[in-house]
């Protein structure tokens, strides 16, 4: 048991190194269907004016979307997705864009918002980060599953030592 939890933890390490050296990061979103959403993510530009920001999903799975960058309480911009090749996507580009700078090291809000459609799965889509990161922000579920697991893998440990004394 002790090795597996130290395997975890190492490959938790690791996850989070090679996430934030790589040139690009990614993060995705899953949508019941027939219904609109708002889904929030945390972008942070490794380089002032060099973002580049980009959400894709299938135009069969999702009737709408839209996405909005933030800077605490103030919103930049907004932007609207185009539809071509039966993908819906929305391409941000700071360095072309001339109505807001984003700075070096400063985390800011990028909310995508949207409709998916009636489909008998999961609509799927997808937000990537070109000189700068990006990571979903943890709905309250997510934490409530986080703890409960955690709570599990405690019970099994103490469960571990009972039965080997």
């Amino acid at each position: 048991m002790k090795k597996t939890i130290q395997t975890i933890a190492a490959a938790a390490v690791l996850a989070t190194a090679a996430n934030s050296q790589a040139a690009s990061t990614s993060a995705s979103f899953e949508e019941a269907t027939n219904g609109a959403f708002t889904e929030s993510f945390v972008v942070t530009p490794t380089t002032t004016n060099k973002l580049v920001l980009r959400v894709t999903g299938l135009a069969s799975q999702f009737s709408a979307l839209s996405a909005s960058l933030w800077s605490g309480a103030a919103q930049l911009a907004t932007f609207t997705s185009v539809n071509a090749g039966g993908n819906r996507t929305i391409l941000v580009n700071d360095a072309a864009n001339s109505a807001f700078s984003l700075l070096a090291g400063q985390a800011y809000t990028f909310k995508v918002t949207g409709t998916s459609t009636a489909l008998p799965n999961t609509a799927k889509g997808a937000v990537v980060a070109f000189s700068g990161t990006v990571s979903a922000v943890p709905e309250p579920e997510s934490f409530a599953l986080l703890l409960a697991g955690l709570g599990l893998v405690g019970v099994a440990a103490k469960r571990g030592r009972q039965k080997s004394a």
